[in-house]
């Protein structure tokens, strides 16, 4: 794949869910504007607030409060800017209609592609090569894939007939559910488990739907307040999350209900009115939605939620707390792609055209569905390979740990997972020829963007995440509009660094 666009420098999940509610109106099948009228604007660049639950990969350990002052406002729109380390780069470009994008931790991507007969099939993209799964209907939909390239979809037996779960592992095709009910959207973790909503349509607008989950043994129904019930996901620890909708009410109202240990909670909700749509999980009990405000995150063990960002919908967070969203640009008309990774907010797209339909892993890997004219592709944002196997933003001898085992010799192989970062020459292995682009690499620090922090710059915030919090603490405005002479003097002054 050619780059569409990337950043010379190194750095550096549960489950997403379906972005479209189990009714054929137009309350939510895509993310809609804020009712307010009024979109906030942001800049790419401006920090997040999620970057505490991140592993040591980067040495970042923040508070919550604090990471929640530097998320506090955004300034203008920008351009793109992708996070360091990454790359932009084409999966699919071709007239074929390409939805419903999700991917796992090994960098593993599958999609339906749809055909003009209205028929559609599953492909799973790995590491360059991609392929079409086998059918198990007339219209195959709503793929989903855990870390063991187990892959769950809804498929009819017969076109715009019901539609059953198929799982798909090691070649064979099985049915969880009969093709007689109609289970749409099924969502799978690394146990082997599964959930998805069950369409009835009966009740207020014909939108009567409930969330099943099927635990390896046998099926359960996990809902049952007979109202819209969609967009169920589940982390590994088999917590549950979905939206409940209400169109019994005029106008229309949401909730996010959260399962765990049997019991089944209500997250609380700070934004009027009460609509939270298409929420995400990780494993840390974590839960994110998009309502009318904005993105909030819901921390279980908390208990409290948090309006993260206000300009945004659509959300999946990963576990380290990176998420992928979207925003709605006023002056295009447009979805564009956002993400937060590392703590900082970033720009993906500007594209004339929708972005939609994402999922975000945990090495901050994003893939994503784009509506150009000439018909929907998928794209992604991925880690350079450049010999940086820790991300910490040089190449070294820690970088070392992984060749052992990752060696595969000059065969193409499937399946790499982690060891895909060192497959630098993108030919599907791990041999001697990529070793060696690896010790030309040693040594290699690189630099991100022009944000030092001992120096004013355009953006809010600066590259060094626990400088910024602790100068954002006493001059928020540091982190939310520009990093001024001011903010770059307080590094010293205030004990937060040293600047030479």
């Amino acid at each position: 794949m050619k780059p569409v666009s990337s950043v010379s420098a190194v750095r550096g999940r549960a489950r997403g869910c379906e972005a479209s509610p189990p009714r054929t109106s137009d309350h939510a099948v895509l993310p809609t504007r804020c009712r307010s009228g009024s979109v906030p604007s942001g800049r790419a660049g401006a920090p997040c607030a999620l970057a505490a639950a991140r592993a040591p990969r980067a040495a970042i350990a923040l508070s919550w409060g604090t990471l929640l002052l530097l998320c506090a406002a955004l300034g203008a729109r920008a351009e793109v800017r992708i996070p360091p380390g990454f790359e932009i780069v084409q999966v699919t470009n071709d007239p074929i209609d390409d939805r419903h994008v999700q991917m796992n931790n090994c960098g593993e991507i599958v999609y339906t592609k749809y055909r003009a007969d209205a028929t559609s099939t599953i492909y799973l993209y790995d590491n360059a090569r991609t392929t079409a799964l086998p059918e198990a209907g007339a219209r195959n939909y709503y793929p989903d894939i855990n870390d063991d390239q187990v892959i769950v979809w809804s498929a009819d037996a017969t076109l715009y007939g019901p539609l059953a779960i198929v799982r798909y592992a090691n070649g064979v095709c099985t049915h969880v559910t009969s093709p007689l009910v109609d289970d749409r959207s099924p969502r799978i973790n690394n146990l082997g488990h599964i959930t998805w909503y069950r369409w009835f349509g009966d009740g207020c607008e014909n939108s009567h739907a409930e969330v099943f989950f099927y635990d390896g043994a046998g099926v359960s129904q996990v809902s049952t307040n007979g109202f819209s019930n969609s967009m169920a996901c589940l982390n590994d620890s088999d917590m549950l999350v979905w939206t409940k909708y209400n169109f019994c009410l005029e106008p229309w109202e949401s909730a996010t209900l959260v399962r765990r240990d049997g019991l089944t909670t209500t997250a609380p909700d700070q934004q009027e009115p009460p609509e939270p749509q298409i929420p995400g999980i990780n494993n840390l009990g974590q839960v994110v939605w998009g309502g009318p405000s904005g993105i909030e995150l819901w921390t279980w063990l908390a208990g409290t939620s948090t309006i993260i960002t206000p300009w945004g919908r659509n959300p999946d967070i990963n576990n380290h707390g990176d998420i992928f969203f979207l925003r709605w640009h006023d002056d295009s008309e447009t979805w564009q792609v956002w993400c937060c990774v590392d703590g900082m907010f970033y720009q993906l797209s500007d594209d004339p055209f929708w972005n939609t339909d994402g999922d975000i892993n945990d090495a901050g890997e994003i893939a994503w569905r784009l509506s150009p004219p000439s018909g929907r592709d998928v794209r992604m944002l991925r880690r350079i390979r450049n010999g940086d196997t820790d991300f910490d933003l040089d190449v070294d001898v820690g970088d070392y740990a992984p060749w052992p085992d990752c060696l595969t010799g000059p065969v193409e192989t499937d399946r790499l997972c982690d060891c895909r970062f060192l497959d630098m020459q993108h030919d599907r292995d791990v041999d001697l020829a990529d070793f060696a682009l690896f010790q030309n690499a040693m040594g290699t620090v690189v630099t991100i963007d022009d944000h030092n922090c001992c120096e004013a710059h355009y953006d809010p915030g600066c590259t060094h995440p626990d400088i910024m919090a602790c100068v954002c603490a006493a001059l928020p405005e540091c982190c939310q509009t520009t990093w001024t002479a001011a903010c770059a003097v307080a590094v010293s002054s205030l004990s937060c660094g040293e600047c030479p």
